[in-house]
């Protein structure tokens, strides 16, 4: 039996959560079980209003469709996504996941592929809406101490997915400081902070089926001489194909966004010839992205490796049109959902270098 397949049937699943559901009113102040349709879909109103302060947790299971004739599918953790009121959207960090609210206000939901958005309020153009499938969503809110909650519904809850989210919020390690998950893909628990004897400070990122992107913000004026230089250690790359088609868009790369909406993303090809640039080839991101890749194949794998790329005349020979005038953050960018593959990496020394000195990012 295909993966698909198996979590592609909600009946089961929607019935077995609302059991659970209402086995824990003692612990849940609010909950909602609801199916959230990929296509044509619409913010969907959960029938819960929260207050500032309260932790929800929302588990997801099914599957929503980019394409069934190439078997393209993402589960809830590159597809459900929340807002509160008027408040900003949200993306949960895998199929489980738990937050605290920010502000007070109705609870909305909606099965969205990530990076398609037109503002943070959560427009976006009805024609990104994915082909087919969905999800379905347990929304809690708990009245008290959110794991004792998840204790007791993982207790009842015969789908597993509380006890996912128990193991989750264990698993969880934070970021550096000053970087964050890019707002319209949304949070991610592929990156951490990592520090042990055997290797630098660094940023880990184990990326198994599943996508992220996180920034580190900045403004810096673009100069003929500014480049950027990191250090990294690939020990697994998600695809053994060409990337640059949809299908087999799996890659790790450290990116560059500028001040014109363009960004620049360095990656690391397993069979492109090293100078290969192409557009990326996912909706609305073709007219934003360009990918270049610095180094192919297998040789060097496992190894700490320097590099650096001088940016203007990178941007101008890979991008084109108008300069920029400043560089407005990096970007580290994990994709393995297409082949739902595993990749593998450590990044390091990030930093930006000029006539002018270096600004370290870290770590």
């Amino acid at each position: 039996m295909s993966k698909s397949s198996e979590i592609e049937a909600p009946e089961a699943v929607q019935a077995a959560l609302r059991t659970a559901v209402g086995a824990v009113q003692a612990e849940v102040r609010a909950g909602a079980v609801l199916h959230l349709p990929a296509h044509d879909a619409q913010w969907m109103a959960t029938g819960i209003s929260v207050t500032r302060g309260e932790t929800v947790t929302l588990l997801s299971s099914g599957i929503a469709w980019l394409s069934r004739a190439f078997d393209l599918f993402v589960t809830g953790g590159l597809s459900l996504w929340y807002r509160i009121g008027d408040g900003p959207i949200g993306k949960v960090g895998g199929d489980t996941f738990s937050f605290t609210a920010e502000r007070d206000g109705p609870l909305e939901l909606i099965c969205h592929l990530a990076g398609q958005w037109i503002d943070e309020s959560g427009r976006f153009d009805p024609a990104s809406t994915l082909e087919n499938g969905g999800l379905c969503v347990a929304a809690l809110v708990w009245r008290g101490d959110r794991d004792a909650g998840l204790a007791a519904f993982a207790a009842v809850d015969s789908t597993g997915l509380a006890a996912r989210e128990v193991a989750r919020i264990a698993a969880f390690r934070p970021l550096p400081p000053g970087w964050a998950p890019l707002w319209r893909v949304g949070a991610t628990s592929i990156f951490c902070e990592a520090v042990d004897t055997d290797a630098p400070p660094r940023i880990a990122c184990r990326c198994v089926e599943d996508a992220g992107i996180i920034k580190y913000p900045l403004s810096l004026e673009l100069t003929d001489d500014l480049a950027i230089a990191w250090d990294w250690r690939i020990q697994r790359l998600p695809s053994t194909v060409a990337e640059d088609i949809a299908p087999t868009h799996d890659y790790l790369s450290l990116a560059v966004e500028f001040d014109t909406g363009q960004d620049l993303t360095y990656f690391w090809s397993s069979s492109l010839p090293v100078g290969t640039t192409f557009r990326c080839p996912l909706p609305w991101w073709d007219q934003v992205e360009t990918h270049m890749a610095v180094r192919s194949g297998a040789e060097g794998l496992g190894q700490w490796l320097g590099e650096r790329q001088p940016l203007l005349s990178d941007y101008r020979r890979c991008v084109g049109g108008a300069d920029p005038a400043r560089v407005v953050g990096v970007w580290i960018i994990a994709l393995s959902a297409f082949q739902r593959g595993t990749g593998l990496a450590d990044f390091a020394r990030i930093r930006l270098e000029g006539a002018g000195g270096q600004t370290w990012i870290g770590p």
